[in-house]
């Protein structure tokens, strides 16, 4: 037993600070968010996707149950504008890094807890709860009050009684497969684990946690009937379901569920309370893992009211050995250059990521982060939609118009932009962009745009800044990348040259050259 109890500590030891590899079903995680109610500064679904948002939930996520999950994914997608609050969370994600103890007995909690795979609890939850007291006393008469006298029966009158009892069973079979649409049995038994794990995270003593297990107490008082009325539906999931015999004789599930059927439908709110202050704690101890895998590699973030941001040797949580970069901002906005693959999608997504990190977990990849609160929304890789017929142009003007509506808001707007408007004409392109950037500049945003048109500089050399990314182009090695931002404009033109490297056509390369200089020269 002892030696059982040890595997059991090495491995919730390495999971919290090497991360679990598993499957995740994203659909699932984001079910609780899907049904919640959206916050003023929510991340939408371009901005998250525009940072890979969920690769990188993927490297914080160190979760086992569902509510972990969806409570983890909720919280990235609501950053919190109030530093107080900030540094309370901040404080869990700390004692669990000190308090090993505390810690491996709410991940073991929670590892037995473990996942809703179908999300049958919520889909419980969100639909109408079908309210039949009338089949509740007649589910209890035949599965419980019928086998039982049949039974007693057989036993102390006449064995031939199992006869009827196996017609009364035969029965029972046909209503409970006739009640399998209604009556969501699985989302009743995960209700009934969710209950369990709630009571032994209540039960933990010490002062610690204190706002969560009483919170925890009140909401278990809360719904104490609905607890009652689930007890026996935990047999049919006991050693693999062995017991479902039993359930389906004496209607358990049926029974059960219309019993507390009308329950559900007034405690629906404290219970999804319950699911999401369980899985909140869950997921505070899933990041204090990743910041302890980080050892010294984050730093805690300083927040100013001034319009700013200050990153040193800012790094991407999904890049190993991802080369550092810092940014000053001295105006309101950045135009950023530089080649394909040289590093600017990944700069911009680097910055997203942090200020996203600093604004719910209160902390930083990075040497040093001060900046305000932000609200970030991106436009990085709108894609056209075929489906609504929108072209790409469309997707991009729409994308953009998501920024600008956003600075009306009282939070001042991060917005990385990447290739503004790469889906038209370069004399509309650069007409247009030179506006809308004119415009967000003007208004409660920092700017970071990523372009190929040197012609920007020009137009807005008086409200931004200007940084570069740069490329080497041998005929041994192709391109060399140091990722490394520099102050200025990039003066390479290394894309015609990387076609001789990989092979073109010399007459194409040539060619393309003496086009390139007319091009020039007309402009």
């Amino acid at each position: 037993m002892a030696n059982y109890k040890q595997a059991y500590l090495r491995m919730l030891n390495q999971d919290f600070t090497e991360g679990i590899s598993k499957r995740r079903n994203y659909n699932n995680i984001r079910r609780y968010f899907d049904t919640s109610e959206e916050g003023e500064y929510t991340i939408d679904n371009q901005t998250w996707d525009d940072l890979d948002m969920d690769e990188v939930f993927g490297k914080l996520d160190r979760t086992y149950s569902s509510l972990g999950e969806s409570a983890l994914y909720h919280m990235l997608r609501n950053p919190i504008m109030d530093e107080k609050k900030l540094k309370e969370r901040d404080s869990f994600i700390e004692l669990f890094k000190d308090n090993a103890n505390l810690r491996t007995d709410l991940q073991y909690i929670f590892l037995k807890l473990g996942l809703d795979k179908k999300n049958s609890f919520l889909d419980m939850l969100e639909n109408n709860l079908l309210v039949n007291k009338a089949k509740y006393y007649l589910y209890t008469f035949l599965g419980k009050i019928v086998p039982v006298i049949f039974i007693l029966l057989s036993i102390f009158v006449d064995v031939k009684y199992m006869m009827a009892l196996l017609g009364s069973c035969f029965i029972n079979m046909i209503i409970n497969n006739y009640e399998t649409k209604n009556v969501k049995s699985n989302g009743l038994v995960y209700l009934r684990d969710i209950l369990k794990a709630a009571k032994k995270v209540s039960n933990i003593k010490g002062e610690e946690l204190f706002s969560y297990t009483d919170k925890l107490k009140e909401l278990i008082k809360d719904v104490r009937a609905i607890d009652r009325g689930v007890k026996f539906i935990s047999l049919t999931s006991m050693w693999g379901g062995f017991f479902d015999t039993i359930s389906l004789m004496f209607l358990l599930e049926e029974s059960a569920y219309y019993k507390i059927a009308s329950i559900l439908e007034g405690k629906k709110g404290a219970l999804m309370e319950l699911y999401y202050i369980l899985g909140e704690l869950e997921a505070l101890v899933s990041i204090s893992g990743y910041q302890y895998s980080l050892e010294d590699k984050c730093v805690k973030p300083r927040f100013v009211e001034e319009l700013t941001l200050k990153v040193t040797e800012g790094v991407h949580p999904l890049i190993e050995n991802a080369v550092a970069n810092s940014i000053q901002m001295r105006k309101k906005g950045i135009i950023l250059t530089g080649t394909n693959m040289s590093g600017k999608s990944t700069f911009l997504r680097m910055l997203g990521v942090n200020i996203l990190l600093a604004q719910t977990f209160y902390f930083v990849l990075a040497k040093d982060y001060e900046a305000s609160f932000f609200n970030i929304v991106s436009s990085i890789s709108p894609n056209d939609d075929l489906t609504s017929g929108k072209s790409f142009y469309m997707a991009e003007a729409e994308s953009l118009l998501r920024i600008i509506k956003a600075t009306e808001k009282g939070i001042p707007v991060f917005c990385p932009i990447d290739e503004i408007f790469r889906g038209t004409n370069p004399v509309e392109r650069i007409s247009a962009s030179a506006e809308i950037l004119t415009y967000i500049n003007t208004r409660n945003s920092i700017s970071i745009v990523a372009t190929h048109d040197r012609e920007l500089a020009d137009i807005l050399k008086d409200n931004y800044e200007f940084y570069y990314f740069s490329e080497e182009v041998d005929s041994e090695e192709g391109l060399k990348f140091d990722y490394k931002l520099k102050k200025g404009i990039t003066q390479t033109k290394n894309a015609i040259k990387l076609l001789k490297y990989i092979g073109y056509p010399q007459e194409i390369v040539d060619n393309s050259y003496k086009r390139a200089e007319s091009i020039e020269g007309f402009i």
